[in-house]
């Protein structure tokens, strides 16, 4: 008897660990991905991301070359990892590059990966509420194999990761709300649409989907009060930076008096191109989005497909009410905000990997790759593997470059250039580890071998 509580009380305790978010297995995931990323992490700003830092400088009372606000939500999450940034530029000096970056760039990648762990983390409790496969592989998997691993490793200062995990505390509230949540939950909600609406302004199309949804089904109070918490949050959250004088831009043309000119900051590249992405309505760019050579989420990330059809068969499956309720909003709403990219001319992200713009699907990824998981067993982590080798190999040639290199290669010509340099891409990637912790050894040691002075 002795001897049967043991293994009883054994069994119990190894179910609460499993319960836990910080399990082993977890901890060692983590710990690999903190490799991962300190070994291949971008740490300096450039691109679209340019948009939201210079917005901070500007806020906290730096003079940058160009600063306006659009699209400027995910600032709300960075502004405190900036400011640490920028304390340590003051003990430390602002002249010393570490990375050949400022600690302040430095900081928004800190802060994008903090938006990661949350991310998961959130996932994860996500994926325990719908009782589906919550483990690293599933987790770590979905992540590799779609385009948040580009927005969080090799472009951290996009404002993508911030935006996923919005997203991801959106769908978990609404899961909340479709299991009996309180009012709070319904304001908490409509808080975060608020935010999420000043990150990416066609996320407005998630959550009318999900307003849509919720009246549908009689949960009137819920929208009522959810849409009371948007209505002020989102215009107070847009009209912060008016305290600090700084002007909008205007989504549909830049400013006429910078109509022309190339905005740019010191020796960075252009920040932004001068076309108006909102040139047309295209009703293929959905398909674009998914199926094309170009940029084509089901192409560049094809682990993806498999997760939508995973996420289907999760719908399927399901004969607990609320939760199919819950699945079915969440699909809407994912099929809402890529049809809303009808009216965005740019819709591929310039030089981008996969379509960024569906980084936000995460959470309908995950439930996906789950219920494979739970349906097929370990057996499916041959092919998710498989999915993930073949994105990754494409997100290091895309990182790393090639002869001729153009933001209007498909999946077609990295695919072949990727055949021609199997053997030099390997070694390519080895060099780069290799140099960046000769680096950190030799900043551990007080030398900067690669020291930058910038202007």
């Amino acid at each position: 008897m002795t001897a049967w509580r043991r293994i009883v009380h054994s069994d119990r305790a190894r179910a609460i660990t499993c319960e836990r978010f910080l399990n082993p297995a977890m901890v060692i995931a983590l710990l690999l991905y903190v490799l991962f990323a300190i070994t291949f992490s971008s740490f300096q700003v450039g691109g679209d991301g340019f948009v939201y830092f210079n917005l901070l400088r500007r806020f906290f009372g730096e003079h940058p070359d160009s600063a306006f606000a659009y699209q400027f939500g995910s600032d709300f999450w960075n502004w405190p990892f900036f400011l640490g940034g920028k304390s340590l530029g003051v003990i430390f000096g602002f002249q010393p590059k570490t990375f050949h970056v400022s600690f302040e760039e430095i900081s928004i990648t800190g802060a994008t990966n903090a938006a990661f762990f949350a991310t998961l983390y959130l996932g994860w409790r996500l994926l325990r509420d719908l009782t589906l496969p919550r483990g690293p592989a599933v987790l770590f998997l979905t992540v590799f194999g779609s385009p948040l691993v580009w927005a969080v490793v090799f472009d951290p200062a996009g404002k993508h990761a911030v935006d996923t995990l919005v997203i991801t505390a959106a769908v978990l509230l609404l899961l909340r709300v479709y299991n009996g949540g309180s009012d709070r939950h319904a304001l908490a909600l409509g808080a975060l649409a608020g935010l999420s609406v000043n990150i990416r302004y066609v996320n407005v199309a998630f959550f009318l989907a999900v307003a849509c949804s919720l009246a549908l089904l009689h949960q009137r109070r819920t929208v009522t009060l959810a849409t009371a918490a948007a209505a002020a949050v989102g215009p107070a959250l847009f009209a912060i930076p008016a305290i600090r004088g700084i002007s909008y831009f205007v989504p549909s043309y830049y400013p006429s008096s910078q109509a022309n000119d190339r905005f740019a900051v010191g020796l960075h590249p252009v920040i932004s191109s001068t076309s108006n992405p909102l040139n047309g309505f295209d009703p293929l760019i959905p398909f674009k989005m998914l199926f094309s050579d170009h940029r084509g989420l089901f192409l560049w990330t094809p682990l993806t497909a498999f997760a939508v059809i995973g996420f289907a068969l999760a719908l399927r499956r399901v004969r607990d009410r609320e939760h199919r309720r819950f699945l079915a909003t969440l699909l809407a709403a994912s099929i809402a905000l890529l049809c809303a990219h009808t009216v965005w001319g740019d819709w591929d992200g310039g030089f981008a990997f996969s379509s960024r713009f569906l980084t936000a699907w995460f959470p309908l990824f995950l439930i996906g790759v789950a219920e494979l998981r739970k349906r097929a067993g370990r057996l499916v982590y041959l092919a998710l593997v498989l999915c993930v080798v073949w994105s990754l190999s494409i997100a290091f040639l895309h990182k790393i470059g090639y002869d001729g290199i153009s933001a209007k290669d498909g999946i077609g010509r990295i695919s072949h250039v990727l055949v021609e340099r199997r053997r030099q891409l390997p070694q390519q990637i080895e060099d780069k580890a290799t140099a960046r912790w000769k680096y950190l050894w030799d900043l551990l040691h007080g030398y900067d071998r690669e020291h930058v002075n910038g202007p």
